[in-house]
């Protein structure tokens, strides 16, 4: 008895969750690829603007000059907590699950099993959405919100109006005949690159934001000229909801274009959100660095850095087991300047 496993012990419950398959989660793994583990409640997020400072001359018999580094912001928050659980009883345990084959039952206990696999990955994709969520916010407002249960605060990255977050109006609008979308990409593109030295390469767009690419006019005519390439439009589906477009070859550089179709079910009003809204365009680079935190656990049964600690634990009088799954997450942008976001409809 003494070397049966354990399907509770919470060390088993992590190794069961890290080969948990993630829905989709485009802007999580596309910006925010490093993660850091926090042993402390609070995480400090540094936001850095970048100067672009030359040399300084001096006479060779002078002292030199004393060069100052540059700064960075640091922002101390507490990342936004998760903790939800599920019951298992057991008259649950004694009737066909969902799939089963009624000529090959399983037992009670390979049920129990069964459902604490299927509990644990219902509480896993619920914390993976949400973090999807704080990535597109942070990505796309510059902000990440966090309201709760007794809680109600947000970190602020520090978006421009006119520099990181642009709304165009009148003929500028991409869905009038006058507007002139690469051109709109390449001077976003050289401004991200005077701000920070970070070129972006990656175009994200809503999927009417996609549609006015495609259909204006100043588009086709630079994409059909014979022997003068500026571009590929070739729309591909990609895992994760993407959609690949194609190259943009602006004077710039290249731009790589894509929508993204995925929305989360607001638990408030119900209704379904687009994270991606369809008027807008995403313009940044993959290369800039971001990172997502995790802070603390704080659980007395959690002693180390996870980014998940599932607990389960049976009520005194065996009429049920409880299974909890907690998390501390926060995305980090460091370098801001690399992000531009555009209102183009």
């Amino acid at each position: 008895m003494d070397n049966m496993i354990n399907m509770y012990e919470p060390r088993m419950m992590i190794a069961a969750l890290e080969q948990a398959p993630y829905p989709k989660r485009f802007f999580h793994s596309t910006f925010f690829r490093n993660t850091r583990l926090h042993t402390t409640k609070d995480v400090e997020l540094d936001v850095r603007r970048g100067k672009r400072r030359v040399a300084v001359f001096v006479s060779p018999i002078r002292d030199a000059e004393v060069v100052e580094r540059d700064g960075f912001e640091t922002k101390v928050t507490a990342p936004a907590y998760v903790k939800e659980m599920t019951t298992l009883r057991p008259q649950e345990l004694l009737t066909r699950g969902f799939g089963e084959n009624v000529y090959n039952a399983s037992t009670p206990a390979q049920r129990a099993a069964q459902a604490l696999g299927q509990d644990l990955a219902m509480l896993d994709e619920r914390i993976v959405r949400l973090e999807e969520k704080m990535c597109a916010e942070a990505i796309l407002t510059g902000k990440v919100v966090v309201k709760g249960k007794g809680i109600d605060t947000q970190v602020d990255f520090g978006y421009e109006d006119g520099k990181n977050l642009i709304t165009l109006s009148g003929t500028g609008l991409w869905n009038s005949a006058d507007a002139d979308p690469m051109r709109d990409l390449d001077t976003w593109r050289r401004n991200a690159v005077q701000r920070c030295g970070i070129a972006p390469d990656i175009c994200v767009m809503g999927s009417d934001a996609a549609w006015s690419v495609m259909d204006n006019p100043k588009v086709k005519e630079r994409l059909n000229i014979i022997n003068y390439t500026m571009g590929r439009i070739a729309p591909t589906d990609l895992p994760e909801g993407i959609s690949y477009y194609g190259d943009l070859m602006l004077p710039s550089g290249v731009v790589k274009m894509y929508s993204y179709d995925e929305w989360y079910t607001d638990p408030i009003t119900g209704e379904d959100v687009p994270l991606m809204a369809s008027n807008k365009v995403l313009l940044g680079s993959t290369q800039a660095r971001a990172e997502f935190n995790y802070g603390l656990i704080q659980n007395l049964h959690s002693l180390q850095a996870v980014s998940r600690f599932p607990f389960s634990w049976p009520a005194d009088n065996g009429s049920a087991r409880y299974v909890q799954l907690e998390s501390a997450p926060m995305p980090n942008l460091y370098q801001v300047d690399a992000f531009t976001v555009a209102t183009v409809l």
